[in-house]
């Protein structure tokens, strides 16, 4: 996203330090939600005076909303709409309150962050739709996607890294399910998008090592190798599919009309496919006969997938209890919040 103007200046004016602003950047950006703790490691400070102080601003200034959990421990939301809209994301999804296992996935987001300061990160929607379909060519249509009012690309928000190479590193966070069935869906949901990158990691991000093995056992039947591969920047939905249009071409053009409904369903998507020069050579070759099925195949499937999936267990703790709002800090009250969470970090 570009500013015409610097968004930790915007927040330094109204009285946050540099090192407060750009915190509250990045919780703004990736989460919505933190921790005290998480406040402390960015700016890498064990004292709880510095991490007090800044609670004490932002809830003095009504940025904050704090969630009480029980236990002595607190949530706090980041909802102020001029926040967020002096970082140019007034429609952030962010601000708004989410359900238990929401927010305990967005403050582990969080975390994988401060721990990934100096990673190239797709910060937003535009950013990654920007990525994949400029720099790695892909279709609008084969990115993952939801529809409300519009197309929302990437409707997780999970950060998505780049390396050096330009190769994509995706995330999934896992906030203690009890089955795969989130998992899978978001496998679904990207499935086409890995098949047409053409190498890629995704990085499965827990707090326990409980469900690491049925996650690699899910990721390996949902992408099969045999099924990685033949989807190109030209053929966003498989060379099956290429191959399907082009029978189903020369069938409508011999017989002048359609032969059934698969046909119909295939010349209706091929005809946003495959439309460039290079389709229409193949086109044509295919109507005189002069290449092939297997030519065509191999065309398309000179490189095979390389798809490298990780699992990564965060080593701190979420204090996820009964959650209820609470509208204020107590004066002196914060020097307790997080006890649990801040010897986590400091044990690490």
């Amino acid at each position: 996203m570009t500013l015409d103007h610097d968004p930790i200046a915007s927040l330094q004016s109204i009285g946050y330090l540099e090192r407060e602003a750009s915190f509250l950047y990045l919780v703004a950006v990736h989460s919505g939600y933190f921790l005290s703790r998480q406040f402390s490691r960015f700016v890498n400070w064990r004292s709880g005076a510095l991490s007090t102080r800044f609670l004490e601003k932002a809830n003095r200034l009504h940025h904050i909303h704090v969630i009480e959990c029980g236990r002595g421990h607190h949530i706090y939301h980041l909802t102020s709409k001029p926040v967020y809209a002096a970082l140019g994301r007034q429609d952030s999804q962010n601000r708004r309150i989410k359900g238990d296992a929401h927010i305990k996935s967005r403050l582990m987001v969080l975390d994988f962050i401060l721990s990934n300061l100096h990673a190239n990160v797709l910060e937003d929607e535009a950013n990654k739709v920007d990525f994949f379909t400029t720099q790695c060519g892909i279709a609008h249509k084969v990115l993952p996607h939801s529809y409300v009012e519009r197309p929302l690309y990437f409707p997780d928000g999970y950060p998505i890294l780049v390396t050096n190479a330009g190769v994509p590193t995706f995330t999934f966070f896992d906030e203690g399910q009890v089955t795969a069935s989130r998992f899978e869906r978001f496998l679904t949901q990207y499935q086409r998008l890995f098949e047409a990158i053409g190498e890629f990691e995704l990085m499965y991000v827990a707090d326990t090592e409980n469900n690491s093995t049925r996650a690699t056992v899910t990721f390996n039947r949902f992408l099969p190798a045999d099924r990685l591969r033949g989807v190109t920047s030209l053929t966003p939905m498989g060379v099956e599919h290429f191959l399907e249009y082009l029978a189903a071409s020369q069938r409508y053009e011999t017989k002048g009309g359609i032969t059934g409904a698969r046909d119909l369903e295939v010349l209706r998507e091929g005809e946003h496919l495959y439309t460039t020069l290079e389709h229409r050579a193949l086109q044509a070759a295919w109507n005189n006969q002069s290449t092939t099925v297997d030519r065509i195949r191999q065309r398309f499937m000179q490189k095979p997938l390389r798809a490298t999936f990780t699992t990564v267990v965060l080593p701190y703790s979420y204090p996820i209890y009964s959650l209820r709002q609470k509208p204020s800090v107590q004066q002196g009250e914060d020097t307790r919040h997080e006890t649990r969470d801040q010897t986590q970090t400091e044990a690490h």
